[in-house]
């Protein structure tokens, strides 16, 4: 194309530009032409012996004439191609206004490209920039197919857990892993850290069509609409998780917390519905699968520290407490794949930490009446626990600790804890363990917890930074991605339909013939021994300019080399709205959901 490209000034001689409102242009004389180029001295010797040449598929004289009038054809052989003008269309209304037409008509300066390519194609260097400009890289790419698959996965239509759902939901599939001893008609069910007989769905609501994370707790006799409904009032009536000050819909909402939704009672169970992370694994599966651990880089460890204070403050500053910090209930995804910033010391990557099931426990022991200021000092310890887990590489919960054992017997159980994170980490983080577990006096406030760790907190927010500058990048790929796939969609309605309402020919004449040739001119190229071109850069640059409507010029020609039209970019975008907005008019509603 490039080839061709530097041709433009001998073939725009006899090709004629064609603009909706002036119809074709006139053809210029070869003596305005301050300088006599290549193609221009080919058209004199040999637009004789294309017009009577008899054997030549390209040959419009041999055709018996054309559709384009009575005016000679001309020949131009560029690079062995060889390429037709004549005079107007009859098949074309040139009578309808465009407004680029005078632009289009009087722009001496456009290049203009032909539909086929030159014999060099071949020798081009590719495009290697179209990978970063089109789509995701590679990575993010099959990580997002991987999860997008994770999400269309669903239980077999003969499965019995089917009947565990309510019937609001569809589309189940269970997430907990199948017993060993499970037959066709019997399924176990797991006791969870809550103490009863759970089962944990992704569904799909049948309400607003998204993706949930369906709970169900079976056994449970103290719990009644009543304290469902209490609990709920509670979490769903705060303004803010985050500032306090902006009012916030659906209740209590931090990006490191798992959003609850609503608590229901059902088949003589109870339902919680929390939003659905696709991807997410607990902390226990991500670093302690098989109870083997090991002890965690303490850079891993701050940013974690970091992420669950932001998430704890949030909740405390709402008069409300977790109670569900332990590490089977922390959701961990990872930050981003693309790029090595995603990744921290030893080649662990970032991690994305989310508390899950907040508002399970308040309902399940709503009875036990237990203060505010008590189950906010049991959240701290529980930190302290988890942080005493990532230092040690053991599964330290606060029952281990502190149930049934003195103040005495506490002390040399944590001894040996201290000892080995004195040891292998830093002074402050060594501090902040101690201080939110030691047995003589009480855990700190959160409030203290995140003054010291300040200074951590911008390592955390460099790095949400440097995240959010990668998916935007990415992002740029997707906007792109989705202009092409609306143009291809608007051409794709609009192309060789087989019938539009009583007129069979529409999509044979007017604007739709321009963008039949154009579909040609941009998929359906080929060399000069009639192979098929694939290049995909050109298909882009040419949808890119479509959607800017440029003013450059390109040459179409019809299959049988009958008719060669100029036109702009400008017109063929013109065509194919007026075209599409033709064919919208007339298209039957379709219905939406009310």
């Amino acid at each position: 194309m490039d080839e061709i490209t530097d041709q433009a000034g001998g073939l725009s001689l006899t090709a004629k530009a064609w603009t909706p409102g002036q119809g074709f242009a006139p053809t210029p004389k070869a003596a305005a032409a301050p300088k006599t180029s290549h193609a221009t001295r080919q058209v004199s010797s040999t637009s004789a012996e294309g017009a009577g040449s008899a054997g030549g598929g390209w040959n419009s004289a041999a055709a018996g004439g054309s559709s384009w009038g009575d005016a000679p054809s001309r020949a131009v052989d560029v690079n062995g191609t060889h390429y037709f003008g004549s005079g107007a269309s009859a098949s074309w209304d040139a009578s309808r206004h465009h407004p680029h037409a005078a632009q289009s008509g009087t722009d001496n300066a456009s290049r203009t490209n032909t539909t086929i390519p030159s014999q060099n194609h071949q020798h081009r260097t590719q495009r290697s920039t179209l990978s970063n400009t089109l789509s995701l890289p590679p990575e993010e790419y099959h990580h997002y197919r991987e999860l997008s698959l994770q999400c269309a996965q669903e239980m077999d239509p003969n499965d019995p857990r089917h009947k565990a759902v309510p019937p609001t939901f569809c589309r189940a599939y269970c997430l907990d892993a199948r017993h060993e001893n499970d037959t066709g008609n019997t399924i176990t069910q797991q006791r969870s850290s809550f103490g009863y007989p759970t089962s944990v769905f992704r569904v799909t609501s049948t309400t607003d069509g998204n993706l949930y994370c369906l709970r169900r707790i079976d056994s449970v006799r103290c719990v009644s609409h009543k304290i469902a409904q209490t609990v709920m009032h509670q979490w769903m009536s705060i303004s803010s998780g985050r500032d306090g000050h902006m009012p916030s819909q659906g209740g209590f909402s931090h990006p490191g917390v798992v959003k609850w939704h609503k608590c229901f009672l059902s088949q003589r169970a109870v339902f919680f519905v929390h939003q659905y992370h696709v991807g997410a694994v607990t902390l226990r599966e991500r670093f302690f699968g098989q109870g083997q651990g090991a002890p965690l880089p303490e850079s891993l460890i701050w940013s974690c520290l970091v992420q669950l204070v932001s998430a704890i403050k949030a909740v405390h500053g709402s008069n409300l407490a977790v109670r569900t910090l332990q590490l089977n209930h922390i959701l961990c995804t990872q930050e981003n794949v693309m790029s090595a910033s995603s990744t921290g010391p030893y080649g662990l990557p970032k991690l994305r930490l989310r508390i899950n099931c907040i508002g399970v426990v308040d309902i399940l022991e709503f009875e036990s009446r237990r203060g505010l200021e008590e189950l906010q000092a049991a959240d701290m310890r529980a930190l302290g626990c988890l942080l005493l887990s990532m230092t040690t590489g053991a599964e330290v919960n606060v029952s281990d600790i502190y149930r049934n054992n003195t103040q005495q017997q506490q002390a040399a159980i944590l001894t040996e804890y201290f000892q080995f994170v004195q040891q292998n980490y830093s002074r402050e983080l060594y501090g902040i363990v101690h201080s939110l577990l030691q047995p003589a006096s009480g855990p700190r406030s959160i409030r203290s917890i995140a003054s010291d760790i300040a200074m951590r907190a911008f390592d955390e927010l460099d790095g949400a930074h440097a995240s959010i500058d990668e998916l935007s990048t990415a992002l740029t790929g997707i906007y792109e991605s989705g202009r092409a796939l609306r143009l291809l969609l608007k051409l794709a309605f609009v192309n060789e339909r087989p019938e539009f309402g009583i007129d069979k020919t529409w999509s044979e004449s007017g604007d739709c013939y321009i963008l039949k040739l154009f579909r040609d001119f941009v998929f359906h190229q080929a060399d000069g021994a009639g192979r098929p071109v694939l290049d995909l850069g050109h298909v882009v640059s040419s949808l890119n300019k479509l959607d800017a409507a440029d003013e450059e010029k390109i040459v179409l020609t019809s299959r049988d080399g009958k008719n060669v039209m100029v036109v702009s970019f400008a017109d063929v975008a013109w065509c194919l709205e007026k075209a599409y907005q033709e064919l919208l008019s007339n298209s039957v509603p379709i219905p939406t959901m009310t």
